[in-house]
Formats: structure tokens, C-alpha cells, sequence
């Protein structure tokens, strides 16, 4: 694929952070837009700031039929979808270690994060394979998926198995000659000005413990700011969606799979888990910030 000019993308997660900031760039190029987010209102306000190229719906990926309607609502409009971005996503959070953190901590993380582009695979790439047209199935994932950071445990666990999945999936894309191909976008090089860090708004019922309704203590950014001038006694630098979109837009036309913009700390960070692996040595905490 050489542009986005005219092709049909579905983007969840699309009512702020990373998906509005893909569907405004996507739009630029004059792409049609099919927008979902669990934040109805948010996301058919993005929607309308682009204009007639974009629809907006309610989606909450944990429903794999409400998934699978909205593929067929895509497919019986366009008669073919182009691109999916299966980028919804939660922060999970709940306790400090893993055996305090609650049952439903995992479940919310790993419905949303990885079942949520599983149904988004199913739904969507039999029919994409079927057209035998170039294509792309995305979904983002996290550099806490790589290198384990220490504090994110359900939210790290969420990711590494959406890695797992995805590096499969394009390994059975490449086996089957198929032109549809997979990307994984990791948001950065540094921590995303989003409302991630708030996804407790969003709890559904399903998923309702106090652990989990209090959030991890650190509910935006300008609080994640706050402890990080408490712990290492400076903020840290942040990406904006943006900018993230960008490199996006560029990475899945350049034909990446790993959509991973890097500093020299994550580089050394991924570094060093390999060589643990390699070395069998327990895991150390990775110096990132």
C-alpha cells in the first residue's frame, strides 16, 4: 500500500490519544474513517471534526459480537476494508505486586488489550485474506510488553501476550503467500500524552473492584508527572499522539511490522533482557527513565 488516499481504515480506541490522533492523520490523506470507542460521545466528536470521510459508533471490544457487527456494518458499506487498527486499550492496574493485585485486574487487562484485537482479527482479516488485495491488520501493543517494567504487571502481561499473537499472525500471513499484512505499533519513543493512565472511567461492571475503581494512584499525566519528580527526581520527557500518528502513517507504508520508535535507553533496555535471556539470569529492573 503507497497511501491511505481513499482506502476504508476502522480504527477503535478512536475517541482520544492514539486513535483520534490516527484518524485525523489517516483523514488528512483522505481516507474513509469507521471510528469506534467505548466513549461514544468522544468519538463521534472526532468524527465530526473531520467531516463527512468519518463515522463514529459506540464499541466496547469486549463484546466479540458488537466486533463482529461493526466488520459487517464496514464490509456492507465499503465492500472491502483496507486497514484495521485494533488500538483500544486500558491500563489495568490494581495492586502492587501480582499477588495482591485482584483476579479481575488480569481479566479487564487481557479482555481489553488482547481479546479486544483478537476479535478484531477474527471479525475482520478472513475476509481481507479472502480479497486476495493488499491490506493491513494492526494493533498496539507497548514497550511494557518487551521489557517488563516492574509496576504495570496485569497491563505488562496484556501486552506481551498481544505480541505473541501478532508475530504469529504475520508468520501465517507469510506462509499462506497472503498480501495482507500485519503491523504492531508500540506508542512512543517516550511515555504518550494520553488519557491511558484514566482508564478506569471506563470499568465495565464486569470487571468492578475497589482496587481497580481507585485506579493505580497515578490517573494522568500531570500525576504520573508528579511521581516521577518524586522517585527519580525529574519528569520525563513525553510523546504526543501526534507525533506518534506520524511515525505510524510513515512505518506502515514503509512495510514495518514493529512500529517502534526507540531512544538509546529502551535500545539498552531490550538489550539487556536478551542477553538475560541468553545468559539465564533473573530479570533486572530496566533503567528507562
Amino acid at each position: 500500500m503507497d497511501s491511505f488516499k481513499n482506502k476504508n481504515v476502522v480504527i477503535t480506541g478512536a475517541g482520544s490519544g492514539v486513535g483520534r490522533a490516527l484518524a485525523h492523520r489517516f483523514a488528512r490523506e483522505g481516507a474513509n474513517l469507521l471510528l469506534a470507542d467505548i466513549e461514544e460521545d468522544r468519538v463521534k466528536s472526532v468524527a465530526d471534526q473531520i467531516g463527512d470521510a468519518a463515522e463514529g459508533m459506540r464499541l466496547d471490544v469486549t463484546d466479540r459480537a458488537a466486533v463482529f457487527a461493526m466488520a459487517d456494518m464496514a464490509f456492507g458499506r465499503w465492500g472491502h476494508v483496507d486497514a484495521v487498527f485494533n488500538n483500544a486499550g486500558v491500563g489495568g492496574g490494581g495492586g502492587a505486586t501480582n499477588w495482591v493485585t485482584p483476579e479481575k485486574a488480569y481479566r479487564w487487562a487481557f479482555e481489553v488489550n488482547f481479546f479486544g484485537p483478537l476479535h478484531g482479527l477474527h471479525a475482520f482479516l478472513p475476509r481481507m485474506v479472502e480479497r486476495g488485495e493488499e491490506a493491513i491488520i494492526s494493533a498496539t501493543s507497548s514497550g511494557a510488553g518487551i521489557v517488563f517494567p516492574p509496576m504495570s504487571h496485569a497491563y505488562s502481561a496484556s501486552k506481551a501476550a498481544l505480541i505473541a499473537l501478532w508475530e504469529t499472525t504475520q508468520h501465517q500471513l507469510d506462509m499462506n503467500s497472503s498480501l495482507v499484512r500485519a503491523a504492531l505499533l508500540f506508542p512512543g519513543p517516550h511515555v504518550v500524552n494520553s488519557d491511558l493512565m484514566n482508564s478506569q472511567r471506563n470499568l465495565q461492571a464486569q470487571y468492578d473492584d475497589p482496587a481497580l475503581r481507585a485506579g493505580s494512584g497515578i490517573n494522568s499525566i500531570e500525576s504520573f508527572q508528579a511521581t516521577m519528580k518524586m522517585v527519580i527526581g525529574h519528569e520525563v520527557d513525553l510523546t504526543e499522539p501526534e507525533d506518534f500518528a506520524d511515525y505510524v502513517h510513515d512505518a506502515v507504508l514503509d512495510d514495518k511490522f514493529w512500529v517502534l520508535p526507540l531512544t538509546d535507553k529502551t535500545k539498552q533496555a531490550i538489550r539487556l533482557r536478551t542477553e538475560e535471556m541468553l545468559t539465564q539470569s533473573h530479570p533486572t529492573i530496566p533503567q528507562m527513565m
